[in-house]
Formats: structure tokens, sequence, C-alpha cells
């Protein structure tokens, strides 16, 4: 039986050569909360108006019945980016996803 080193000094790296990135700054976390913010907002916003349309559409409504409807689905599209803008900004600034 052959016993074998755990490591073999020929692979190990002198500390001088190892890089470490620089932690994430506030302001990089942030952009990359607004861009989230801005690919999932726009996804909420046009399934929004997808579904007024839709429903236009559908029951064959007149301006009246498409301020009803926009009426209803606004608010909880806008709540659904209000939550989204939240927990983007709050991952991205959390300190255990800091890179």
């Amino acid at each position: 039986m052959m016993s074998h080193p755990a490591s073999h000094s020929g692979l190990a790296l002198p500390v001088e050569s190892i890089t470490v990135p620089a932690p994430k700054t506030k302001f990089v976390a942030f952009l990359t909360a607004i861009g989230a913010i801005v690919l999932i907002g726009s996804e909420i916003w046009l399934a929004a108006i997808a579904a007024i349309w839709a429903m236009h559409g559908m029951f064959d409504m007149a301006t009246a019945g498409d301020l009803v409807i926009t009426a209803v689905v606004a608010p909880i599209a806008l709540w659904a980016t209000w939550m989204t803008a939240k927990l983007a900004i709050s991952a991205e600034m959390s300190p255990e996803n800091a890179d």
C-alpha cells in the first residue's frame, strides 16, 4: 500500500500570488438591486397591462370598464413592484451576501 501526502508541495501557491476580490461596495450593490427591480418590475407591469387588455377583450368593455379593471389590477402591480424593490435592496445590502 502506497501512502500519499495530503497535499503536494509543488501545487501550493505562494501567499503573495493569492488574490482576494474586493468586497462589493454599497453603490455597486445598489446598482445590482436597481437592475433586478427594473427587470422584474417591467415584467410585473407588462403582465398587468396584458391582464387588463385580455379582460377588455373578453368582456367587451368600454372605457368605464377598463378604468374599473385598472383600479383593481394597478394597486396589485404597484404592491408587487414595491415588494420587489424592498426585497432586492435588502438582499443586496445584506452583509451575508457580500462578495
